[in-house]
């Protein structure tokens, strides 16, 4: 009983690691952002106006294999000695990229770009972001489970194969929660960015 009350406290550390950690990527991004000079500004603000149109065109693949190529090497991170490092790194870019979008759309448009990282950004995170931490904290316990041998010599081969298979299954639950962020995004968010677009021009 001590022994799978440890395991839980371990796994709820982690947890608390990982948000502390995405929140800690994510201010390091809106510093580099808020960093750049006046022109960099001006420019990546041409290329923002350039980024929303094209947005409104993608398609529903399109932006399905964006967010799902990011949740697929979260969980591959899972699989190898070593992956707890890709695992991290993934959910870190994730983290910098959010916090330096944000960024950059308030530097830019200042009241207005909060309202537009909200349209833009907030539908589709409010799943993607549970979706990636939950995956990583997954990883990172599947991972290390392996390192102490749990699956090791002593375990049962059944055991070994529902480890692993309940792994597989919940890395297909997660993309379907990414096809419905990427539906999310398609029809609300772009639909949003529609109606707000007359005043970013």
């Amino acid at each position: 009983m001590p022994k799978k009350r440890n395991k839980q406290e371990k796994r709820q550390m982690m947890a608390v690691m990982i948000c502390l950690f995405f929140l800690l990527s994510t201010t390091l991004g809106a510093v580099f952002a808020n960093g750049l000079s006046q022109e960099a500004v001006s420019e990546l603000q041409y290329h923002m106006q350039k980024l929303f149109a094209e947005e409104k065109e993608n398609t529903f693949w399109s932006i399905f294999l964006k967010y799902f190529k990011y949740d697929a090497l979260i969980w591959l991170g899972g699989c190898f000695y070593y992956g707890g490092v890709l695992s991290a790194g993934v959910l870190a870019f994730r983290g910098i990229s959010l916090g330096y979008t944000t960024a950059v759309l308030i530097r830019s448009y200042g009241g207005n770009g909060i309202v537009a990282a909200i349209f833009s950004l907030l539908p589709q995170n409010i799943i993607l972001l549970p979706v990636y931490f939950f995956m990583t904290w997954l990883a990172l316990c599947f991972l290390l489970e392996q390192k102490k041998e749990q699956f090791g010599k002593g375990a049962l081969k059944r055991e070994t194969q529902r480890k692993w298979t309940e792994y597989g299954i919940l890395f297909l639950a997660s993309a379907v929660l990414i096809a419905a962020a990427s539906f999310l995004e398609l029809y609300v968010s772009n639909g949003l960015l529609n109606w707000i677009s007359p005043f970013y021009t």
